[in-house]
């Protein structure tokens, strides 16, 4: 599959100036973009669809105090996924294609860059990541196996990891994205969040369902 990337100039991703009522603003923020993309459909072996996914990730990204530290000067964002199978290669293409529509926007002041990351083997990934300087890690379906790698890969390095696979969150990812009667949910490990060094605000880990 062909990597693609995206740069951005304008920022609609920013949570603004920090105040004591922002996190109050957070979800209005995340269901008002749910609401634009449309009712939520649910897809069997990601939940939701890419269109819903991709806001919302990339807005809830704007809440983790340590981004633009750990990003530097872009985010970008490794889509990884197991060549193969049928599932995990549509999913990776949907989320590409929708990052690709992102062309004009930035998370943070930070523009976006994305790539779509085959995984071979352990150590191909890990020299991959470096490579691309990778600071996202987006987890398709299809890599039950390869958590514990993936996750080893992301605490070492300090890789935001993320999901439309709810189960993975349970398993050590980072920050998902479920739906729960008809609305978008939002899923964060918090160990693992702070183990690949991200500090989310608190107001959003109210707003989402924390897994300890």
């Amino acid at each position: 599959m062909p990597s693609t990337s995206s740069r951005a100039a304008s920022g609609i991703f920013s949570p603004g100036n920090p105040d004591r009522v922002r996190w109050r603003r957070v979800w209005v923020c995340l269901l008002a973009l749910a609401a634009l993309l449309g009712p939520l459909a649910v897809t069997a072996e990601n939940g939701l669809p890419a269109s819903q996914q991709v806001p919302l990730l990339l807005k809830i990204l704007t809440y983790d105090r340590q981004l633009a530290a750990k990003a530097g000067s872009e985010l970008t964002i490794g889509i990884v996924y197991v060549p193969g199978n049928s599932d995990s290669a549509k999913v990776t293409s949907d989320i590409s294609g929708t990052l690709q529509r992102f062309t004009g926007k930035t998370v943070k002041s930070l523009p976006i860059r994305h790539w779509t990351i085959e995984y071979v083997t352990a150590e191909r990934l890990e020299a991959v990541l470096r490579e691309k300087s990778v600071n996202v890690i987006y987890v398709s379906p299809g890599n039950e196996r390869n958590l514990a790698t993936i996750l080893r890969l992301s605490k070492a390095q300090h890789i935001t990891t993320t999901t439309g696979v709810p189960e993975y969150v349970k398993r050590g990812v980072a920050v998902g994205i479920g739906s729960r009667q008809g609305k978008p949910e939002i899923l964060i490990n918090l160990e693992s969040s702070k183990s690949e060094g991200s500090e989310f605000d608190a107001g959003l880990l109210r707003m989402a369902t924390v897994v300890q």
